[in-house]
């Protein structure tokens, strides 16, 4: 179908909430490679109307200034809006149109002329905009619109889009031409549901699209659209752009009806294989070609209702339209027709969804239950594991001591000690070091202190291990891994405390790397030091590590039916910056349950505080469970101009969880902290886990 476009999930802003920009850093000159068929040549969107309070950032920099008409804004810039405030951008060598409203977001991530295709992407993670697309001219060119839940491509659309910034939420409506709305694979990465498909939004349908997870087969979140609705989160210069382009949008819907006329006049009966139409009879393509105009004014209505359009703008609008028929009438205009040309197949679909849901949701449950059963099994296997290859180790070292000894006692005093010499030559060790003996090994790393005593032990300390990796401070993930040399013959092993975290075989010359057994959240001052039989090293200091994680303890006892649980962020440091968190829990209905509200007021003290963030909880429960999810994010702070993404120093509470506790008489609960995920401001994933955290909390 003629200026269809796409409308994708992608993987890297999964159910986050009204995430900030990417500030990617690219030059705006134009850039001449070596063959002219992937030249690239930077393109620019000019500012042609600015209300209120509206700042940029150029690309790469840190400080925010005031937008005026005429300014050029090119790949990488940024543009926020205050409330009450608007701006009118205009791709300069297409005359697309894009009008941001109030409270809005918006970064420009793609504006580039490549491979014979002019490209242009913006990303909108809060607000509402409303973009006016000419029919693009080349196969290669496109146009996208991005949002945390969705990507909008179009081929020339007239359409309207807004974005919960609390819950980010996107929902997108279309007034002329067409956008097809698919889900990517990635997101099937996070719910392992079947794939969600593609549909094909028309004029007057609008698509609701949520978080990973909560999306079945798209062309059940597409239907026709909700007026009241959208004018409530649109804002008021967006609606504006509507009623300034009704002409416009009539004519593209023109456009829409005579080809709909020539499929039903062919045979044809679905416009497109993924739209949610079916049209099989000339009173069928009626009801249909009805909503396209009825839209409009009930779109109009609605706005002037809201005080969100006046009288006057729409009375402009219609004396620009010469077929009295085609009038906005917000006066009575007649109801949307939501059954016209709907294809009974969709609604089957619609009515299965909820129960998939349903089902997907106790699956869910079920594998992140047995994961958390496996585990302590896993662990008690790793650690037979370690305790044989110990004993065995220790076997063959008491072994040679006995058989050393053995043979050393039918020596003469010369011959044992041409013996000893040539013994630590073979074996790498150093000679004599006159310094104090080191210190044991701890009593917990396995070897034994006394091993050796019959006298075969020597009293020489193997060389200390040399550090290759890391060499500085740093912010890492498990499993942490230690690089290092250190002599043959030797087993290393990496300390926190007296607590042995890692170990392995010295290979001389050659670097050894010593992977850790995964380390709680936090940050760790570690040791490395060789050992052979009962000598150990001088230890050698590791750089702090920190360890990105989110904790999860009880905070006290029950008070007035509840318990606290508090969530804590460990490890992270200004070297790992982020905007936003995301926190799943699974819990028995039967026991625990959420009875608070769903949008928090922030607390002092806590990640997200402050009128510069959002925090919400919201409870998911089936048959069997529960889930509660955590979002919060932070957002544009003005004061200085300058964008401050949340960096900690230490252990910080992210927020204090209250459960009511509907059955006390086991006397305690399971909670699972089952995902955790956290989003730079360019949307890059700092941490995520799907390790399962369990705790039991008390519920006497």
């Amino acid at each position: 179908m003629a200026n269809a476009g796409r409308f994708n999930r992608r993987k890297r802003k999964p159910a986050l909430w009204a995430l900030v920009f990417a500030m990617a850093l690219q030059g705006t000159t134009s850039i001449a490679l070596a063959s002219p068929a992937n030249a690239k040549s930077a393109r620019s969107a000019a500012v042609v109307e600015v209300t209120g309070e509206v700042a940029y950032k150029k690309s790469g920099g840190s400080r925010s200034y005031a937008a005026y008409r005429d300014l050029n804004l090119n790949q990488g810039d940024s543009i926020v809006t205050g409330p009450s405030s608007s701006v009118v951008l205009r791709v300069v060598d297409h005359e697309d149109e894009i009008t941001i409203g109030a409270n809005s977001e918006v970064y420009i991530s793609e504006l580039m002329e490549k491979n014979g295709g002019k490209k242009t992407k913006v990303k909108s993670w809060a607000g509402s905009l409303w973009a006016k697309i000419k029919s693009l001219v080349g196969a290669k060119d496109e146009f996208e619109v991005e949002t945390p839940t969705a990507v909008m491509g179009v081929r020339g659309t007239n359409f309207m889009t807004s974005v919960n910034w609390k819950t980010g939420k996107t929902t997108m409506a279309v007034a002329a031409g067409v956008v097809s709305v698919s889900e990517a694979e990635s997101a099937a990465d996070r719910r392992k549901a079947q794939d969600a498909g593609s549909v094909s939004v028309y004029p007057a349908q609008q698509a609701s699209i949520d978080s990973p997870g909560l999306n079945n087969d798209l062309r059940t979140r597409a239907e026709y659209a909700d007026p009241k609705a959208l004018v409530e989160a649109a804002d008021k210069k967006v609606l504006e752009s509507f009623i300034k382009n009704i002409g416009d949008i009539q004519k593209e819907q023109d456009k829409m009806k005579a080809q709909l006329q020539e499929n039903l006049d062919k045979g044809v009966n679905k416009p497109d294989e993924r739209s949610i139409l079916k049209i099989t009879t000339p009173a069928g393509l009626d009801a249909v070609r009805n909503n396209f105009d009825r839209f409009l004014s009930q779109l109009a209505k609605s706005a002037v209702d809201a005080g969100k359009l006046t009288q006057k703008a729409v009375d402009d609008a219609n004396a620009n339209i010469a077929d009295a028929s085609r009038k906005l009438d917000i006066h009575n205009p007649p109801a949307l027709d939501k059954n016209a040309g709907i294809d009974p197949k969709v609604e089957q679909l619609k009515n299965q969804a909820e129960q998939k849901n349903t089902a997907f949701e106790q699956e869910q449950r079920q594998l992140r239950e047995n994961q958390a059963k496996l585990a302590p099994l896993l662990d008690r296997i790793e650690a037979d594991k370690q305790r044989i290859q110990d004993q065995n180790r220790k076997a063959v070292v008491e072994a040679d001591q006995k058989a050393t000894v053995q043979y050393t006692s039918t020596l003469s005093g010369d011959e044992k000690k041409t013996f000893e010499e040539s013994h630590r030559k073979n074996t790498n060790q150093p000679a004599p070091d006159p310094s104090p003996r080191p210190t044991s090994p701890p009593a917990d790393s396995g070897i034994d202190s006394g091993s050796g005593s019959g006298g075969g032990s020597t009293d020489e300390r193997p060389s200390a291990p040399v550090l290759i990796s890391p060499t500085a401070e740093a912010t890492v993930r498990n499993p942490v891994q230690i690089k290092l040399k250190a002599a043959a013959g030797t087993t290393v092993r990496v300390l926190n405390g007296t607590e042995e975290v890692g170990r392995a075989a010295g290979q001389g010359e050659s670097e050894v790397i010593v992977t850790l057994r995964a380390l709680p959240p936090g940050t760790y001052k570690l040791t490395a030091q060789a050992f052979r039989e009962s000598e150990a090293s001088v230890p050698v200091s590791i750089p702090p590590i920190h360890i990105l994680g989110v904790g999860m303890t009880q905070v006290g006892g029950i008070k007035d039916g509840k318990i606290g649980l508090a969530l804590t962020m460990k490890g992270f440091t200004p070297a790992a910056p982020f905007y936003s968190v995301e926190a799943h829990l699974l819990y028995d209905k039967a026991a625990l349950d959420y009875r608070g509200p769903a949008d928090l007021t922030p607390v002092p003290g806590t990640v997200f505080h402050g009128s510069q963030a959002a925090e919400t909880l919201r409870q998911i429960s089936d048959t069997s469970g529960s889930e509660l999810i955590y979002a919060a994010t932070a957002f544009e702070t003005r004061g200085s101009g300058v964008i401050k993404p949340i960096q900690l120093s230490g252990d910080t509470l992210l927020v204090n969880v209250p459960l009511s506790v509907v059955d006390s008489a086991a006397g305690s609960a399971k909670v699972d902290l089952a995902y955790i995920k956290v989003i730079d401001k360019q949307g890059n994933t700092v941490y995520e886990s799907r390790d399962i955290q369990s705790s039991s909390v008390g519920t006497k």
